[in-house]
């Protein structure tokens, strides 16, 4: 989990009193795309994340932005919210999840990172290389989720220059009774809980699925 989650969980209590607060609590849209080498090897995700509005605004204050009040991002800002973004610490995964069959793929560390704000929000992009390149030939399906669910990520765009062959699509999450029941149950939680089921953020997670002929 970023730290940034930690400390704006920790201040948005602060902003409301305290009071219960329902998972979950920070709400990002992510656009995803692929990149491939010479030989059409899948090399390296290309991962952006738009925060909503109220968490753009806490991040202002977690990490001291826009010191100058001009109500724009500097370079110096830019450069701190690539940082805390792209940082991550060891074990972390980056609330990204790409998978072949039963096989997880191997990931290495966010590179190439920017970052933006428009509209109120903030934006920001990174390359994440493969530990090893792929032969695409066959299906592979991307999920961003946090397994705490403190973080919902909504897929809203991927990117469609992919090699002949090779096609993605997103498959939104749609909740089937069970869900809406558990979905109910997160949101009863107040900010000092967690959910008690591993891994309940894949529950709820959209899907880009890469196929590869």
């Amino acid at each position: 989990m970023r730290c940034l989650l930690c400390l704006f969980v920790f201040l948005s209590g602060l902003s409301h009193g305290g009071a219960a607060l329902s998972h979950p609590h920070v709400f990002v849209d992510a656009e995803a795309g692929f990149t491939f080498d010479e030989d059409g090897r899948l090399v390296s995700l290309r991962v952006t994340w738009t925060y909503d509005a109220f968490a753009s605004l806490m991040l202002f204050d977690i990490l001291d932005l826009d010191k100058d009040g001009d109500g724009k991002l500097d370079d110096a800002d830019r450069a701190i919210i690539v940082a805390g973004e792209t940082d991550w610490p060891e074990g972390y995964e980056g609330d990204i999840h790409l998978e072949t069959g039963a096989a997880k793929v191997a990931l290495t560390r966010p590179a190439n990172g920017s970052s933006w704000m428009a509209d109120d929000r903030i934006t920001v992009a990174f390359d994440l290389p493969l530990d090893q390149p792929l032969s695409v030939a066959g299906d592979y399906v991307l999920r961003f989720y946090d397994p705490m669910y403190f973080y919902a990520y909504a897929v809203v765009a991927v990117d469609d220059s992919l090699p002949d062959g090779c096609s993605a699509e997103i498959i939104p999450f749609e909740p089937d009774d069970a869900a809406e029941e558990l979905l109910v149950q997160l949101a009863a939680l107040s900010r000092e809980e967690s959910p008690e089921q591993e891994d309940v953020g894949r529950l709820f997670a959209d899907q880009v699925w890469l196929k590869c002929a």
